[in-house]
């Protein structure tokens, strides 16, 4: 539709009257500069009366619905207040309305991603129930159709039920730490801490398994001086747990992992490094959401909630602090974070 400029229709009615005051008067045979003169001032006087009465009645109430729509839309829709480029009442009007259409459009698209992973979510978690509880059901259901009576059969389906059931168990958790952990239910203590002896503790937690793979875990750092941060100590505790058994779990048998500390004035940063097999670059964007596995035919024969590594990345950035990964298909990965050294030390 042809937009119509404020002045086109005093100006088209001013022309009207003019028009037809010219022909009328025609009629009474006025000398022509006379007649001239008398158009021209009618139209000149319909112009004014046309364009004030118009902008009076017309604008004065356009101005009142823009004011109050503006003032409505300002209040309930826009983040930041916004300046209009408008040079009249419509103008305005319009750049508040293209701006509500664009938020709006923003709005809807984040709704739509929220709503995909809403579902994406849903279906791994389903997935993932899925496989321990149909193995359990399997090994009762057999046991109960007769292999109950061969202990041998007994003894071996009842064991791998219960490491499904324990696998379900730690799912289960892990679902219920980061679904507190997003609904901001978990909250930090702080503390001042000796991030060495933490590593040491967690080190000999994991020396089991390690030892079952005959992969070495070696600090990288000396013992003689203390490094003291300020950290929830059960969360870097988890955080470096699961860092460590994913070196384990995915790592090479009689490889090495190793754990280096790099010191500033303000903060440390702790490297978890291993010669396992790497994790190839397209993976790496994505390796801290929750169930994105970069093997998932490994799945089988090392079991995992898949939430470890999204866990640690949600545990580090409560810190407000840092988190990446570094990795080489057939030399190994290296996970870094950070932490605040403490000001007291």
């Amino acid at each position: 539709m042809r937009k119509i400029p404020p002045l086109s229709l005093p100006l088209y009615l001013a022309l009207v009257t003019g028009i037809v005051y010219g022909l009328i008067s025609a009629f009474f045979q006025l000398s022509l500069p006379i007649w001239l003169i008398s158009v021209v001032v009618v139209t000149g006087i319909s112009f004014a009366i046309s364009y004030f009465g118009i902008r009076k009645i017309l604008y004065s109430q356009i101005e009142d619905i823009n004011k109050e729509i503006i003032g409505s839309i300002q209040n309930t829709v826009f983040k930041n207040k916004m300046q209009s480029r408008g040079t009249n009442e419509l103008g305005k009007l319009s750049t508040y309305v293209k701006r509500l259409i664009q938020e709006k459009t923003i709005e809807i698209d984040n709704l739509k991603e929220l709503e995909r992973m809403r579902k994406e979510f849903l279906g791994d978690v389903a997935h993932e129930l899925r496989s321990p509880i149909f193995n359990v059901q399997g090994y009762i259901h057999t046991l109960m159709e007769g292999a109950m009576e061969d202990e041998e059969v007994r003894t071996r389906f009842l064991s791998k039920a219960a490491k499904h059931v324990d696998h379900l168990g730690i799912l289960v958790e892990d679902l219920v730490t980061i679904s507190r952990i997003e609904a901001g239910e978990i909250k930090l203590e702080l503390e001042d801490f000796n991030i060495k002896e933490l590593i040491h503790e967690v080190i000999e937690l994991l020396d089991l398994s390690a030892k079952q793979k005959s992969i070495v875990l070696s600090p990288k750092y000396p013992d003689e001086q203390e490094c003291i941060v300020t950290a929830d100590l059960q969360k870097i505790r988890q955080v470096l747990i699961n860092l460590l058994n994913n070196s384990i779990k995915y790592g090479r048998d009689g490889g090495l992992t190793t754990i280096n500390l790099l010191e500033t004035q303000n903060e440390v940063t702790i490297e978890i490094a291993d010669n396992g097999e790497g994790i190839a670059e397209k993976h790496l964007p994505r390796i801290f959401e929750r169930f994105y596995r970069v093997d998932k035919a490994r799945v089988r024969t090392e079991p995992s909630t898949g939430l470890g590594l999204a866990i640690v990345k949600h545990f580090v950035e409560a810190h407000k602090q840092k988190i990446w990964v570094t990795s080489r298909e057939g030399i190994g990965s290296i996970f870094s974070f950070t932490l605040d050294k403490s000001k007291e030390g």
